[in-house]
């Protein structure tokens, strides 16, 4: 996550050592991230696997991304694929940007220091182009998150919709072709084709269309445990205010905290928006983004957001990024004080106004 330039085509920038004390992701956080954006970027398994090797042979402290492992090196963690396929994924990485090859003039791969102008010449497979871009991955991978689990309940709602019509003989052949289509790979385009076609055929037949009522009524007998249970206190967090005074809500009768309040307080998370943060929706969106790159699992968030709600878990990704480097486990120290044994006694309000008086007397 340091996304920064840390090096150059040739030399290195002064400064601190690019590890995980400086807030640079662990290899499997960056692995699962470019798995998950995966579909946007165009990059397929066995590609991330070839750069999953690649980044296994970059040192923890460092002050450069060049890989200097030979392709024999390089066969092994792969299990053993050919060099003709090392460099066709080499190639596939270089055209999407993520990584640039250069080459010695006797195409070994190693680096050479100048004591008297303090650079150094590196050969190898530099892979600084996926570190400047891995905020940008992790906005494609939330994207793509996104995406899939539209999908899914896109391909719920055509699947139920087929099954009423094989269920009342409204079409029964179409029904089961609309199930051996789902067999497919569908985007959400043709999902959303699909259940139109099936809307249109059971209203052409004279039958109610059940799709859209088994989603939204539910059993009204007190004897059925079917019925949906929901906080009555549920933020609201669909309108988009115009201006920072939205607040955080609490439930503890502390004073809540404006959006302002918390981009002073957390200015490392601020840091890697692109765009500005004005509204609360924007402090969800970036949190999204943030989590899997820090070791927050989608499961986790999910969890959280059922406990806490959409904007608490939101700001507490905020404020664990801006002291992240002393946690041994974020994953794990996320889940304990969202879901965990901690979850009783925390409070986002008082952890936020505590980093915010950190910062006032480190001022």
């Amino acid at each position: 996550m340091a996304f920064m330039q840390a090096t150059a085509p040739i030399g290195s920038q002064p400064g601190k050592l690019l590890s995980a004390d400086n807030i640079i992701p662990e290899r499997h956080i960056v692995v699962a991230t470019l798995r998950n954006a995966a579909p946007l970027l165009g990059l397929s398994a066995t590609v991330i696997t070839t750069l999953d090797a690649m980044l296994s042979c970059l040192a923890p402290k460092r002050n450069h991304h060049t890989v200097f492992a030979s392709n024999a090196t390089l066969t092994f963690r792969r299990n053993g694929i050919s060099d003709r396929t090392l460099r066709r994924h080499a190639a596939t990485l270089q055209e999407l940007g993520l990584l640039v090859r250069r080459d010695s003039p006797n195409g070994k791969r190693f680096t050479k220091h100048s004591k008297q102008e303090g650079k150094a010449l590196r050969f190898g497979f530099d892979l600084t182009p996926l570190f400047d871009r891995l905020y940008e991955i992790a906005d494609m991978a939330a994207t793509a998150i996104k995406q899939r689990q539209h999908i899914t309940y896109l391909r719920t709602k055509i699947r139920t919709a087929a099954n009423i019509i094989i269920q009342q003989d409204a079409n029964v052949e179409l029904g089961y072709d609309t199930l051996r289509t789902l067999r497919r790979k569908l985007s959400i385009a043709d999902c959303e084709q699909l259940f139109e076609q099936l809307s249109t055929t059971v209203k052409a037949e004279g039958q109610a269309d059940e799709t859209e009522d088994q989603t939204t009524e539910l059993a009204a007998s007190d004897g059925q445990f079917v019925r949906h249970h929901h906080k009555s206190n549920k933020e609201a967090i669909d309108r988009k205010p115009t201006d920072g005074s939205a607040k955080i809500t609490n439930d503890v009768g502390e004073r809540s905290i404006t959006v302002p309040e918390l981009l002073a307080a957390c200015p490392e998370a601020a840091g890697f928006s692109h765009r500005n943060i004005e509204t609360i929706q924007d402090v969800i969106d970036h949190a999204q983004t943030l989590a899997p790159m820090i070791g927050i699992s989608q499961q986790n968030y999910e969890m959280a957001q059922a406990h806490l709600g959409a904007l608490k878990t939101a700001a507490t990704v905020w404020a664990i990024l801006q002291f992240h480097e002393k946690i041994t486990s974020v994953g794990a120290y996320f889940r304990s004080i969202t879901t965990g044994t901690r979850s009783a006694e925390y409070s986002v309000e008082r952890l936020i106004r505590r980093l915010s008086a950190t910062k006032s007397y480190a001022g």
